[in-house]
């Protein structure tokens, strides 16, 4: 009995390995990590062999037809009602991306976004998608025009496009009766390049102002917005003051910009609600019976006329698309 017990006791694996010595330990820790570092090494050498090769045959590989990316497999989201163009193709052509790009190029992502970036009609680029073997979707927000900015030209006025960025907008792309019915912006002389941004205080302001009153532009019976020539100035604050103009010709003077109020002057929220509260109170403000001034700076004051004038209501005339240098006729 004693030897089975003896013998049991040496089968146990348990035990055999509690009874190995520290070096036998350690010699076996090491060749394990030994074999580990072997086979790091070898996928290393794999990886770099197969980089070397891959520089060797990627200029003879990219560039063939099937990877080129072509004008007809290049998608974007597409354009919203306000824009007319083919942004797309538009950005296809500007660039030279036809035929140029290869989809297995490094820097294939940050040349599409760059080409479609540059458009004046694409606020951002959200994501862009590849479509193997030769081709992409891309996904972009578009700009929105919420003003025009009425300028002079020798045949008449012109209606210039912004967004809520004050960024002047391709005006052929805007069908000419979506501009109508866009808020105007007076008094402004100078205007930068398509796709740049207005670097002017007042169209900016107006421009915020716009887009802010946009969902009670028309309920309110709002047609124009006329910053003053001169900012006001107020301690280290200098702004500017806007009026305005309903169809009726009364004048709403609403003071500073949302983002260029000085210290003192409420608020936006503040001054449309007493807007709201006049017209509750005397009626729609689009006609000669409407008050000659109403003021909602710090506090309601209406002003009634106290000459009738024959007032003739601005009105929307439906015509014909017009093209970036189409005068506007008063």
């Amino acid at each position: 009995m004693a030897t089975v017990r003896k013998k049991r006791k040496a089968a146990n694996p348990a035990d055999a390995t509690a009874s190995r010595s520290p070096l036998v330990r350690v010699k076996t820790l090491f060749v394990s990590r030994l074999r580990v570092v072997i086979a790091l090494l070898v996928v290393g050498l794999m990886g770099w062999g197969m980089t070397k090769v891959w520089q060797q045959v990627a200029p003879s590989i990219i560039h063939r037809p099937p990877y080129l990316l072509s004008a007809e497999r290049i998608t974007a989201t597409p354009p919203p009602e306000w824009i007319a163009a083919d942004v797309c193709s538009e950005v296809v052509h500007n660039t030279g991306l036809n035929g140029r790009l290869s989809t297995l190029d490094d820097s294939f992502m940050s040349v599409v976004e760059d080409a479609f970036v540059l458009h004046p009609w694409i606020a951002s680029v959200v994501k862009i998608r590849k479509l193997y073997p030769d081709g992409v979707h891309v996904e972009v927000t578009y700009r929105k025009p919420v003003a025009v900015v009425e300028m002079s030209s020798p045949q008449g006025m012109l209606l210039v496009p912004v967004d809520q960025q004050a960024v002047h907008l391709p005006s052929k792309d805007v069908p000419e009766l979506y501009k109508r019915y866009l808020p105007r912006i007076q008094n402004v002389v100078e205007r930068p390049p398509v796709g740049q941004r207005w670097d002017d205080l007042r169209v900016t302001g107006a421009a915020d102002l716009a887009m802010r009153l946009s969902d009670v532009w028309e309920q309110l019976s709002l047609v124009d917005i006329l910053p003053s020539t001169r900012p006001e100035i107020l301690d280290e604050h200098r702004y500017y003051v806007y009026d305005l103009m309903t169809r009726g010709g009364t004048r709403v003077v609403w003071g500073a910009a949302p983002a260029q109020a000085p210290p003192g002057e409420d608020d936006f929220t503040a001054k449309l609600e007493r807007l709201r509260s006049c017209v509750a109170d005397i009626g729609p403000l689009d006609s000669v019976h409407s008050p000659e001034v109403v003021d909602v700076r710090n506090q309601l004051s209406v002003t009634p006329r106290t000459v009738r004038k024959e007032v003739e209501p601005r009105t929307v005339k439906k015509e014909s698309p017009a093209t970036e240098e189409t005068p506007v006729v008063k």
